[in-house]
């Protein structure tokens, strides 16, 4: 074999004594892994690997590192021949230029934020990790705090009481597409069901069509004496070990949408646990289905309502160590749904100061009073942290505040109070 210029046309084969069913191998990992056969190039398994190709050209370059895969009539290293490629995966396709004439300086949103919306949304399209900036490989901590991150700050309830005009309705798809991304990815069934090759919607007759063995050939071309020379990809269709039954598609699609329809049953009688188990075999049944994974997400940010009405029965101040903890962790569980909950951000402030976790409490207060700008208990909460990070004089300004919104507020009252008189005792100890 005559080694091309084109690193793209090089033919990949799994390596001598390398057993593939040994590999620990994502479902994408393994369809990409089987479509390479000694005799099919870099550039097709690109374009039929079932994953972009990006990813395609780092999945070959880590097995040729590990030894697992060779370059077919190569005998130099093999990792030198994809690095200028695989070392640089390809970016995704440009992301489309935003519709300028939608700004408008009459809202209540800087231009600046406007045009941060507009970018956002153009780019809902991307992969699900692209769209959460994680990188692939990621845990379910790294996705989530990428969400938490993305969902405070494309929340409509940000905005709230704020003239935003049509803007409202995109950081609507914003924060759905967001949230069909986290649930996506930070679910490893569901993950690995959207990885999976699907057949698109509308597609099955081509999809069972895959031609297998002489049914490659097409009848009037076939001679018992000299079988016609078949193209490279029609060479590939004979490989491919399986052929996909349009009856048995259409069969999983009409099963994924009777347990669709259980599910939504199941959610309006308050069966939360049982509508979201329906929504993930629906999607399983069909991953394709966009509608499905924003159920999924609807029916989480419904349930985090139902826990949060839970949490916010108790007060924090009459808990237990134990029980602060516990309550926290369940604040931490709902709060991504609705990251600009009032209520929630100030009782997540409350336990985190509780429990010493002063930086968090600052960052709840702060979403409480982004939120809630003209909100008295916001200062106050603002004013402890500050007394208990040893800063008094914040600590006095922000009770000052407090009582400038509410001359009533009697915890704030106390607050400054106390603060004032430890001051005039630590005046009168120090003359």
């Amino acid at each position: 074999m005559v080694e091309s210029r084109d690193p793209k046309e090089q033919v990949f084969v799994l390596a001598t004594g390398r057993d593939a069913t040994q590999l620990d191998l994502s479902a994408a990992e393994g369809y990409l892994l089987s479509r390479i056969d000694g005799a099919t190039p870099w550039r097709l398994l690109r374009e039929i690997g079932g994953i972009p190709p990006g990813e395609v050209d780092v999945c070959v370059a880590k097995w040729l590192e590990e030894g697992v895969l060779d370059v077919v009539g190569d005998t130099t290293s093999p990792r030198a021949l994809v690095l200028d490629v695989a070392e640089a995966p390809e970016t995704s396709p440009p992301i489309q230029s935003i519709d300028e004439s939608a700004f408008d300086e009459s809202l209540e949103l800087s231009l600046d934020v406007q045009r941060r919306i507009l970018e956002f949304e153009v780019s809902l399209g991307l992969p699900y990790h692209e769209l959460l900036s994680v990188p692939k490989g990621f845990d379910s901590k790294i996705v989530k705090r990428a969400y938490f991150k993305l969902s405070k700050e494309f929340h409509p309830d940000r905005y709230f009481r704020k003239n935003i005009g049509g803007y409202g309705e995109r950081l609507e798809r914003i924060f759905k597409k967001v949230l069909e991304a986290h649930e996506m990815l930070s679910d490893p069934e569901l993950c690995m069901v959207e990885n999976e090759p699907v057949p698109p919607r509308g597609s099955e007759v081509d999809a069972a069509s895959i031609p297998v063995g002489e049914e490659s050939i097409p009848k009037q071309d076939q001679a018992p004496s000299k079988p016609k020379v078949l193209t490279k990809l029609e060479r590939l269709r004979q490989r491919m070990p399986f052929k996909i039954d349009p009856a048995a598609i259409a069969g999983r699609r009409a099963r994924a949408e009777e347990i669709f329809r259980a599910a939504q049953i199941s959610q309006q009688a308050g069966r939360h646990h049982e509508a979201e188990a329906s929504l993930r075999i629906a999607i399983s049944f069909d991953p394709g289905r966009s509608e499905f994974k924003e159920a999924l997400g609807s029916l989480r940010i419904a349930a985090a309502g139902a826990r949060a009405s839970k949490l916010l029965a108790s007060p924090s101040e009459r808990m237990s160590d134990s029980e602060l903890r516990e309550a926290l962790a369940l604040l931490e569980d709902v709060l991504p749904y609705r990251p600009h909950d009032p209520e929630l951000n100030e009782r997540a402030a409350r336990v985190c100061i509780q429990l010493g976790k002063l930086d968090d409490a600052l960052e709840y207060a702060e979403t409480l009073l982004e939120r809630t700008p003209e909100l008295a208990s916001a200062y106050t909460l603002i004013g402890r942290i500050s007394r208990e990070q040893g800063d008094p004089d914040r600590a006095v300004h922000a009770f000052e505040k407090a009582l400038k919104f509410d001359e009533e507020y009697l915890e704030a009252r106390r607050a400054l109070a106390s603060l004032r008189i430890g001051a005039r005792d630590a005046a009168r100890g120090g003359a």
